[in-house]
């Protein structure tokens, strides 16, 4: 496989950087970094808004690649969609682009034009990790082709049933952030997919009560809910964690639900999800699964 990294949002460490390309490179793969991945750093940011756009626009415009790879998270990916020197590029791509966390901005970009992206594991899971981290295993199978299928134990917050959609979402926060965006993509029926890290409590109510007031909650087709990892309280506890905040929003509907699904910010597992990929959820007393197409 030919393997393009870029940075679109914070700056990776050199080290990470090195060992997760020796990693790669180690299991028969080129390895490619775009210009910009190491520098100028600028702020919180990889590089300046227009390099990092730039850096994005050659790896979307390359049909030679078979997977485009972020850096990292962080922040910056929606200012990098904004300085994107031709956006209808978005449209045009066909090499899979993987990443989460910040990068949940581009997979709602790409997913406005339909475009199949991989929420998943980045450099610095596969530094620490390796090439043979069941996870990693898995993205790059999904790289190459294989949809897959996920079974999970029950767990007692889940509402049985079953969905047909489209695999949306991400990151609550950004996807927070993109609410009335020209790069928001909540459609009907879609089965959303969310998860976070470090919000306060009353803010994930927060993001979900947006979500419920503004009819998209009613629209769904069903819940997938991920690792919620280093939540915090104000002084005033708020009552409830994170997974008791988002059944109370969801406890009006119908969808089905699925809680604990192994993808987020947690550092041992961060299973792949096919954004933008027609999907299939069934949720039982005893289980839950997830079948992507």
């Amino acid at each position: 496989m030919k393997i393009f990294i870029i940075a679109p949002s914070g700056a990776i460490a050199p080290d990470l950087l090195e060992a997760a390309v020796a990693a790669i490179q180690a299991e028969g793969h080129t390895v490619e970094v775009a210009p910009h991945v190491s520098g100028p750093r600028h702020s919180v940011f990889a590089a300046p808004d227009h390099l990092r756009a730039a850096d994005l626009a050659q790896a979307l415009a390359r049909p030679d690649l078979d997977a485009i790879i972020c850096a990292r998270g962080g922040y910056g990916a929606l200012r990098t969609l904004e300085a994107l020197p031709d956006k209808s590029l978005l449209g045009r791509c066909r090499t899979p682009l993987v990443g989460f966390s910040d990068i949940t901005a581009l997979h709602a970009a790409l997913g406005t034009h339909g475009i199949e992206s991989i929420h998943g594991p980045m450099l610095k899971h596969i530094a620490q990790h390796g090439m043979h981290a069941p996870d990693v295993e898995q993205t790059f199978a999904l790289i190459g082709g294989h949809r897959p299928q996920y079974r999970l134990p029950a767990h007692p917050l889940n509402r049985p049933g079953h969905a047909r959609g489209t695999v949306v979402g991400g990151n609550l926060s950004v996807l927070f952030s993109l609410r009335s965006t020209p790069w928001e993509h909540l459609p009907d029926g879609a089965i959303l997919f969310i998860e976070d890290l470090g919000e306060y409590h009353y803010h994930i109510d927060r993001m979900m009560q947006n979500l419920r007031s503004a009819g998209v909650l009613a629209r769904l087709g069903g819940l997938v809910v991920g690792q919620f990892t280093q939540m915090k309280d104000g002084t005033t506890p708020f009552g409830s964690d994170a997974y008791g905040i988002i059944a109370h929003a969801v406890s009006q509907y119908h969808f089905p639900t699925l809680f604990g699904f192994p993808a987020g910010h947690r550092s041992e597992v961060n299973f792949p999800l096919l954004m933008n990929a027609e999907a299939e959820m069934t949720v039982s007393e005893e289980e839950g699964g997830l079948l992507i197409y």
